[in-house]
């Protein structure tokens, strides 16, 4: 009951929020939103003149084009809806804004452990995460953001709290605790992630939220980054140790724009959008207890994602290597709106396998925000370990209010392979929302 008083105060608290701040709200969602991880600098510029989501022109050699940007759909990011301070005459601070995020989720089911006859029951549900923060634009080139994270259980640590300098036109320096874009899915906030909760892979190989420093260039199509971060460990700011691990970035975007000859009305060929990226990070520090998991030395993600009408589509493969053992696994995503910004289905696969037994660790529940202030997969309290790994993920996703209000609900089929305690399944619901501002 507490729950639920707690889940509808935070609702009634982001729609008083959103009223009160409705001009900015609607300047900031109008904004371009790029695929790449926005900086709190995008974050909290002013509103640029919307274009017109499909622009018809009907000259001597008539066409129909698409002007939609896909690329809003794979952002890493939401912008923030309260702006609470704005002064570009001030030297000092410009822009001042806070953002939050609310989750909540549910996971009922059961294990069946198809050989030993050991069932286990699945029955979850929590507070996912409280997150509040504020984002600031100071002198002219430097933004400052800090989150702190909470669960059901109280405060979990630090989520981020770093400083981006925007060194000129292409290149920005990013220092502070924050997490490493490492794979498609790891490199998005919660706040506009697909699915419930990360694939398992993900879960099991994605480094640390750790403290770092990392350059960031953009030259036309093409991304490239290259960032050391620190093997301490910790939820609220790790040390900075003598090894750590460097995380090399590489992506290229191919966005083009099609146009369909006027022969036929009802004829528009959308442009969509594309995008191809390779992460790799070696690891100088390889301890168990670090912030890469299982000590692996060599991690690799490298996938393309795809927006097109109304079906977004996303593929990963990932790659960890350590002294000890190696994992290797797919992440398949695919997203088809069935009302326009307000119902979509929402489906993935994801497979993982290794040739060490019990190589793979599989999370069960609803997993705490002391993941989001270090690694992943210790916010769950419930680990299997396999050797071998099939998920089936569809839902549908209600769109209440865009992306900062939504309810989702859906099914999940996992199918685990265990030489040493035997094979097992497990069939779960998976419900919940989020409101973020």
């Amino acid at each position: 009951m507490r729950r639920s008083k707690t889940i509808f105060g935070v609702l009634v608290f982001v729609c008083c929020l959103r009223s009160a701040f409705a001009n900015e709200a609607l300047d900031l969602l109008e904004g371009k939103i790029t695929a790449e991880e926005v900086t709190v600098t995008k974050l909290l510029e002013e509103k640029k003149e919307a274009e017109r989501p499909l622009e018809e022109t009907r000259e001597e050699d008539e066409v129909l084009r698409d002007d939609r940007d896909y690329s809003d759909r794979w952002k890493n990011r939401l912008y923030p809806l309260a702006l609470v301070y704005e002064n570009e005459r001030n030297q000092a601070v410009q822009r001042v804004a806070i953002d939050g995020l609310a989750e909540w989720g549910i996971v009922a089911g059961e294990i069946d452990a198809d050989d030993s006859g050991a069932d286990e029951d699945v029955n979850d549900s929590q507070i996912r995460r409280i997150r509040l923060g504020g984002l600031v634009r100071a002198f002219y080139n430097t933004d400052l953001e800090g989150r702190v994270i909470a669960d059901g259980d109280g405060v979990q640590g630090i989520d981020a709290l770093k400083a981006t300098v925007q060194v000129n036109e292409a290149t920005q320096l990013e220092v502070g605790k924050f997490r490493p874009p490492f794979s498609q899915e790891y490199r998005q906030d919660p706040s506009v992630r697909v699915a419930p909760g990360l694939s398992p892979i993900v879960e099991q190989i994605a480094p640390a939220n750790s403290l770092g420093v990392r350059v960031e260039v953009n030259n036309g199509p093409w991304d490239l980054g290259l960032g050391w971060f620190s093997d301490g460990l910790d939820e609220y700011l790790p040390e900075i140790s003598g090894g750590g691990f460097i995380l090399a970035n590489l992506a290229y975007t191919f966005d083009g724009e099609v146009i369909a000859e006027a022969g036929d009305e009802d004829v528009v060929v959308p442009p969509g959008h594309q995008r191809w990226h390779l992460d790799y990070i070696y690891n100088t520090s390889p301890g168990l207890n670090g912030a890469i998991p299982r000590a692996y030395r060599h991690l690799v993600s490298t996938g393309i994602e795809v927006s097109t009408g109304e079906v977004d589509f996303a593929g990963d493969f990932l790659f960890a290597n350590g002294d000890e053992d190696s994992v290797w696994g797919l992440t398949l995503t695919s997203r088809y709106w069935l009302l326009e910004n307000a119902l979509r289905l929402v489906g993935r696969y994801n497979y993982a396998d290794t040739d060490d037994e019990a190589g793979l660790s599989v999370g069960f529940g609803v997993p705490g925000a002391v993941g989001d202030s270090t690694q992943p997969l210790l916010g769950f309290s419930n680990i299997l370990p396999a050797d071998e790994l099939h998920s089936f993920y569809l839902g549908l996703d209600w769109h209440i209010l865009q992306d900062y209000l939504l309810i989702t609900t859906g099914l999940e089929l996992q199918l685990l392979s265990d030489e040493i305690n035997g094979d097992s399944s497990a069939l779960l619901w998976h419900t919940g929302g989020r409101a973020a501002f």
